[in-house]
């Protein structure tokens, strides 16, 4: 299989896509769900499974409730916890009245379970002791309930064609506010057309904005990680349907502003499931998963920040692996030292840590785009692997090259740059293709430190339409065609210089 069979199959599905868009209504009709849930009351969950977000401190309050329960599983997303549920893996969720019923609007297979376990109020969080957090607070209140009572109405609906927020049009004179919004958390913050960021948090911040005349710039991440961003001083505000307990109060400040419930979302009893043909729910799924909203725009973007960041990190980090080999061939003890610390952090740490460990820890108080953050992570990750694969090659190469060319009138460094480094190129050059491979497929953790890359856009997509299917398959094939197209692309330049390295001229002989 050539490029340009990898081009042609390419073209093939792009050209499927559009025709699905132009045969396809784009609107979705729901109806609100009057399902019957599977489970009616507390004792019946004994013994079940229970899904709960990552990060959320709700465990004692489902214990009682639920006095026996099976086990509590963690997951990342809302959207994961959908389809955990859907698929039989857990038995309800927990969540909060607004999440759970828009989610029972849209799918008849789920119900709200008819028992609240507490009550709450929505917040947007400050970092704690912020003194803007009491002019926030009082923007909020020349907000009438009735507004929000509209604007709450408006966005539970489940039709989303009527979803737009306000344009920014205000003048802004007392500057610019950064948001850290969860976008997986619909109808409160998510990414709806065009991948933007909207929502109930994100309109009534837009107001309050307006009212203090700031701007707002919202940077999008998973849920866990909105509070910490606030703390980290990143962010001004933290929004996306965050509920106020005692717990988050010791962390951070609220500014609270709608009522909540704490709820369970269950299976129906009845899953409501039509007629509909297998091929039309295919196509149908198709739609909602890239055409709707286009969404596919989201998919292209996330691929084209994953090539960035593996670009720049590969180069980065073949730059940092060459001068620690040279630092190392010196043979200073201390130096070299500090590069087998190096090193052994990089071999022992996952790389989803030494991410977040960068962007809210070191860069903490430094205002860098996650993309540079997230790019010089790996750079550091690679080089440090790189900087293994190619002294372990050197050392590979008999001490006699180098006698020999100390004999000739070489200098230590000349002898190590045009002889030693040359004859273990052969031996490092496969190792580090496999190594770069593996680190674009490694830049699929980069979400965690809100960059928008192709893993995160299918995830995104999963939390709007909470199916699997069509995200997953999407993003795997994608990665596969990528590191495929790079493998072959690589081994093109490999070619080249081989050829390049076996032409010999011999003075006297050759002509």
């Amino acid at each position: 299989m050539g490029l340009r069979h990898a081009a042609s199959l390419i073209s093939v599905i792009i050209a499927a896509m559009m025709l699905i868009s132009v045969t396809t209504d784009t609107q979705a009709a729901f109806a609100m769900s009057d399902a019957v849930p599977e489970f009616t009351s507390f004792d019946q969950l004994n013994g079940k499974k229970i899904g709960l977000l990552t990060g959320a401190p709700f465990e004692e309050l489902i214990h009682s409730k639920v006095s026996d329960p099976g086990k509590i599983e963690y997951y990342s997303s809302m959207a994961d916890e959908e389809m955990a549920l859907k698929d039989h893996k857990i038995d309800a969720y927990f969540t909060n009245n607004a999440v759970a019923e828009l989610a029972a609007n849209k799918d008849s297979t789920l119900a709200v379970f008819p028992e609240p376990l507490g009550e709450t109020v929505y917040g947007y969080a400050f970092a704690k002791g912020d003194p803007d957090r009491d002019r926030w607070e009082q923007a909020l209140s020349g907000i009438s309930d009735r507004e929000k009572k509209a604007l709450w109405d408006e966005w539970m609906s489940a039709d989303e064609s009527g979803k737009s927020l306000p344009e920014q049009d205000w003048p802004g004179s007392n500057g610019t506010v950064t948001v850290a919004a969860c976008d997986t958390m619909p109808p409160m913050s998510y990414r709806g057309a065009n991948a933007q960021i909207g929502g109930f948090d994100i309109e009534l911040l837009l107001m309050m904005a307006e009212e203090l005349d700031v701007h707002l710039v919202f940077t999008g991440m998973e849920f866990s990680s909105t509070m910490a961003t606030v703390e980290s001083g990143k962010a001004k505000i933290a929004a996306g349907c965050i509920l106020v307990n005692d717990e988050r109060k010791q962390a951070v400040d609220f500014v609270e502003y709608y009522p909540a419930s704490y709820v369970f979302m269950v299976r129906a009893a009845s899953d409501g499931s039509g007629g509909e043909g297998f091929f039309a729910k295919l196509k149908d799924s198709f739609r909602r998963n890239f055409i709707t909203d286009n969404r596919y725009r989201m998919v292209l973007s996330g691929l084209w920040l994953t090539i960035v960041i593996s670009v720049s990190a590969g180069i980065l980090g073949l730059l940092i692996a060459f001068a620690l080999v040279f630092v190392r061939h010196s043979g200073r003890k201390l130096p070299n030292r500090a590069i087998d610390v190096y090193c052994a952090l990089v071999a022992g740490i996952p790389a989803v840590v030494i991410l977040m460990v960068l962007y809210y820890i070191i860069f903490g108080a430094v205002d860098l785009p996650a993309v540079l953050v997230a790019s010089a992570g790996f750079a550091l990750i690679f080089g440090a692997r790189a900087c293994g694969t190619i002294w372990s090659a050197i050392c590979a190469v008999d001490p006699v090259q180098t006698e020999a060319a100390l004999a000739l009138g070489y200098s230590g460094q000349r002898a190590f740059r045009e002889i030693i480094l040359p004859q273990a190129k052969g031996v490092y050059l496969p190792v580090l293709k496999g190594q770069f491979i593996n680190l674009v497929k490694e830049t699929s953790v980069a979400g965690y430190i809100t960059v928008l890359e192709l893993t995160r856009a299918g995830d995104l997509i999963r939390s709007r339409t909470m199916e699997a299917f069509f995200p997953l398959i999407a993003v795997a094939v994608i990665y596969f065609l990528l590191t495929w197209i790079i493998t072959k692309l690589i081994g093109l330049i490999d070619v080249r210089d081989a050829r390049k390295r076996s032409e010999r001229k011999i003075k006297g002989i050759d002509a």
